[in-house]
């Protein structure tokens, strides 16, 4: 599951990802993340990733073929997770955007924000 919240005032995004991530909910985001890139131009991005179960095959190739093309857009990006892994898998990030990238632990969640705001 895919929750996507904007404010129409500001170039932060916040996505929560829980369970397993569907093909369909990706796309939908992708969609929505450009057209507020398009409103506000670079952005920036606050993830936080609870009891994640895995991304259907189709996810994850819309993933490197539509996401990619977004995440290069985003100019600070914070993943709050739950899993070490996820937050360690964030050097990987590093290859396909020049975002400045953060990992931060769900009990930092209001530091993310703070600094995804900064």
């Amino acid at each position: 599951m895919i929750l996507y919240h904007t404010d129409p005032d500001s170039p932060v995004i916040e996505i929560s990802v829980e369970g397993k991530l569907t093909d369909r909910e990706l796309r939908e985001a992708i969609e929505r993340m450009r057209g507020d890139l398009e409103l506000h131009g670079k952005t920036r991005v606050l993830e936080r990733i609870e009891h994640f179960s895995g991304i259907e095959p189709k996810a994850l190739w819309t993933d490197l073929t539509l996401g990619v093309s977004v995440a290069r857009k985003v100019t600070r990006a914070a993943v709050v997770a739950d899993a070490g892994w996820i937050r360690a898998a964030m050097h990987l990030a590093r290859f396909f955007t020049k975002a400045e990238i953060k990992a931060f632990h769900l009990n930092e969640l209001e530091q993310a924000r703070a600094w995804i705001s900064a």
